[in-house]
């Protein structure tokens, strides 16, 4: 059987499967360091580890070190570990208690489905092609809000 934790960061609901969640902590300081890749607006550290924050929950951008999300998912990917700020009300559900859905056409790279559960529509992330993206330098694909203000940059930029 199939789970989902289920999580909620700013106005985006997301899930990820079970088998690649790893542990959800508890941290409050994250960091902003220079020259961190497209994609990457933090990183925590955990077990004297530095981990990328994807999904910060902030906007923060000035501060070296920040108070952003209590709460973080790390999730195992094919790059290592990868931290996705949540809410606290963060859920694991199993598979069968919402309805899964497979989108005919992939609008969003990241995205290989979607799961309802009571009433929320939750987007299924594929980590590995996260991570595949911010390690290629292509991090505006991704959903960070660096990402997401540099895409909205563009966007004005080229008068769309």
């Amino acid at each position: 059987m199939t789970g989902f934790g289920l999580f909620r960061t700013n106005s985006l609901d997301y899930a990820i499967p079970l088998a690649r969640i790893c542990r959800i902590v508890q941290e409050k300081k994250v960091y902003q360091l220079p020259g961190l890749p497209a994609g990457i607006d933090f990183v925590l550290v955990y077990n004297t580890v530095l981990v990328p924050v994807l999904l910060s929950g902030s906007t923060v951008d000035t501060s070296w070190s920040a108070d952003i999300s209590p709460c973080y998912a790390l999730v195992d990917s094919e790059y290592g570990l990868l931290a996705f700020a949540t809410e606290p009300n963060s859920r694991i559900v199993a598979e069968h208690r919402g309805k899964l859905s497979v989108p005919s056409t992939k609008e969003q790279i990241w995205q290989t489905g979607t799961f309802s559960y009571q009433g929320r529509d939750y987007e299924i992330l594929d980590v590995d092609v996260l991570a595949t993206e911010i390690a290629r330098g292509n991090g505006l694909n991704c959903l960070t809000l660096s990402g997401m203000r540099r895409l909205n940059e563009e966007e004005t930029a080229a008068g769309r």
